[in-house]
């Protein structure tokens, strides 16, 4: 919706507003306009993008109706007709119809408590000039951003870095524990930045700050992994599965709720066409849908499938073509717009389809992000809930840790584990016993990422480029964002969602998806992660766990009707571009900038190790390709995000 924007002073007096210059860097995010306020402790800045009550009346920052309270607000509240009815009986009046101003209400009636009355997505800064408080909130899947940095005068937030880096007294440095969790994660986790002293307010997690006591911590008021859910809950098949049809309907129609047209973001899965599907159900006219493919039309072009889905829907379909030259030209752009450094290789795809979007005239693209978090979408996350459960019940099966270690037992339990004919039983024993061996993983945390690939393989590459900077690193330090503590075995499978929202899904397919689509001024909404959905669905496992059931069982069965059977049994795909090539067009294109770079100047790399990245572990097949690919990322953000500001 909007890009935010501010500062909050300990010590009342004058201080400058913002320029001109200072709202520019989040003009992308609201090109529909731009306002200021200013008192003797805060200044807020706003940039719009109207998308719910498009007159004068929805600009920002807003003072509430009594004048003690001013938010400057990015997001979407999608049930305030609800609240705005619920306050109307408690005695508040109107003058808008924006979702603004029920915040500003909510919070009078509600204090902080307020945030947990909200469905939507939503970052803000609200200023109460009775307490003297700075309050700052953000939604609970962390659909939109928040940075901060807080010293011993003041506060400055923005919603990207390339925003609050110019509010900074002096460049920051880079942070080596945060770049080493990058080179694992592949993007930084939450509440981490690259940069010393910054940080991200994490999702669900609220902060106030008064002038009169400058200490405070973010706390947190919802999490995935304890739930309440209000309604029945079935304990039958059709009744659960009518449950969440139910739920996934409601949720769409929510994120329908706008006052400029609405599309969708289409791929051939069930994901994007279960939104699909369900929207045009309640739109009144034929959406618009987007999808990408490749030239040549490969085998892992969605195009076809995703045009048949559409147009049985009665759809209008737009097609982007994206060739291995145009990710390569565009690189810089790209890692500009991100504003962290986050390796996804579908980052292009992502990027390109609400481009084409904004350039029909569409500003709100649903998308099916969030449907493999909450159903169980990746092999790896059920064959860690797995391992963990087995743990739990068969502590001895740890005495075999020492065998399993050897780089034999290694190299024969990965071929039993990946092999298509080996029964799936043994595989997923071959699996336990292959993770069981690996010695990195910190005894007091569950077992987490260290059966996704790219993580792993990271403990190894990283030791022959690591300069002086990253020597005293922790071996435990990339675990960090997973140190939750262990699990009795039933509430394994709720704590691996929770990690996985926590770290994956919220600072990779949450935080890509808002850049890239707020990049180009379209708003990205996520109906599969509306919290009534998400706590309906929560509520059901707990009493029937299903992440033993396979990728999306219940999704795929709830949707019976929704969507024609071939897609219901289409496997999961994922996105598939060209990525070998595409990675290495870019090593190759702006490699050299390593040499040179930040990362050498900061210790972060040894200089006598660039040429070994670029030219033998990038061609040593895909994990030093990506792994050189992430270096040469990173230093590209440093250059685009930090230096040019």
């Amino acid at each position: 919706m909007c890009g935010i924007i501010g500062v909050f002073h300990r010590a009342p007096g004058r201080y400058p507003v913002f320029t001109a210059t200072d709202l520019a860097n989040l003009e992308h995010r609201g090109p529909d306009g731009s306002g200021a306020f200013s008192n003797d402790h805060v200044q807020f800045g706003h940039t719009r993008l109207a998308i719910i009550d498009l007159s004068d009346g929805g600009r920002q920052p807003m003072l509430g109706a009594d004048g003690s309270c001013v938010v400057t607000f990015n997001g979407e509240i999608y049930n305030y007709p609800e609240l705005r009815t619920e306050l109307e009986l408690i005695g508040e009046r109107f003058v808008t119809h924006s979702d603004t101003e029920v915040l500003l209400a909510a919070y009078k009636a509600w204090g902080a408590d307020c945030v947990t009355r909200f469905r939507g997505m939503f970052a803000f800064a609200l200023w109460d000039n009775v307490k003297k408080a700075l309050f700052l909130a953000r939604d609970r899947c962390g659909e939109k951003p928040l940075f901060y940095h807080w010293d011993g005068e003041r506060l400055a937030f923005a919603s990207e870095l390339k925003a609050l880096v110019p509010l900074l007294r002096g460049r920051p440095t880079l942070d080596p524990a945060v770049v080493d969790m990058y080179l694992h994660y592949q993007y930084v986790p939450e509440p981490f930045t690259l940069l010393a002293g910054v940080r991200k307010l994490p999702a669900a997690h609220t902060l106030t700050l008064f002038a009169a006591d400058w200490h405070a911590e973010p706390q947190r008021y919802w999490n995935v992994e304890s739930t309440s859910y209000g309604g029945s809950l079935p304990v039958d098949t059709p009744g659960i599965l009518a449950s969440i049809r139910e739920g996934l309907e409601d949720a769409v129609k929510m994120t329908l709720r706008a006052d400029v047209p609405v599309a969708v973001a289409l791929s051939g899965g069930i994901d994007s066409g279960a939104i699909a599907a369900l929207a045009q159900r309640h739109y009144s006219e034929p959406m618009h849908a987007f999808c990408v493919g490749y030239p040549g039309r490969p085998p892992y072009d969605e195009r076809d499938q995703a045009r048949a889905l559409a147009e049985s829907l009665g759809m209008i379909v737009h097609e982007v073509e994206l060739p291995v030259e145009g990710f390569v030209g565009f690189f810089p752009d790209l890692v500009r717009v991100m504003d962290e450094p986050i390796a996804d290789p579908a980052a292009f795809g992502h990027y390109s389809v609400p481009k084409a979007a904004a350039e029909q005239g569409i500003k709100v693209l649903l998308t099916g992000i969030g449907g493999d978090e909450v159903f169980w979408g990746y092999h790896w996350v059920t064959q860690t809930a797995a391992t963990n459960q087995m743990l739990a019940q068969r502590p001895s099966l740890r005495t075999l840790a020492g065998w399993a270690g050897l780089p034999y037992a290694q190299h024969r339990l990965h071929q039993f584990a990946t092999h298509p004919r080996v029964p799936g039983v043994l595989r997923r024993w071959a699996s336990l016993l292959r993770d069981l061996g690996d010695a990195r993983s910190p005894k007091e945390q569950l077992r987490f990422y260290m059966a996704e690939s790219n993580f792993p393989m990271a403990f190894s590459l990283k030791q022959t480029v690591y300069g002086e900077a990253m020597r005293s690193l922790s071996p435990d330090n990339p675990f960090r964002p997973t140190d939750i503590g262990l699990r009795s075995h039933d509430a394994i499978p709720a704590a691996v969602i929770r990690m996985l929202f926590d770290t994956w899904m919220v600072s990779n397919a949450v935080a890509l998806g808002d850049r890239v689509s707020m990049g180009v001024g379209v708003e990205a909404r996520l109906p599969f992660l509306d919290v009534s959905l998400i706590e309906r669905v929560m509520a059901l496992r707990a009493h029937t766990p299903d992440h033993e059931f396979g990728q999306k069982t219940w999704l795929r069965a709830a949707l019976k009707g929704v969507l024609p059977d071939e897609v219901l049994a289409r496997p999961k795909a994922g996105f598939q571009p060209p990525v070998q090539e595409w990675l290495a067009g870019v090593i190759a294109a702006y490699g050299d900038i390593l040499r040179d770079g930040e990362l050498v100047r900061e210790g972060i790399v040894n200089g006598a190790s660039v040429e070994y990245a670029l030219s033998t572990m990038s061609k040593a097949g895909w994990p030093g390709l990506f792994f050189a690919y992430k270096l040469v990322l990173l230093e590209m953000w440093y250059r685009k995000v930090v230096l040019s500001c």
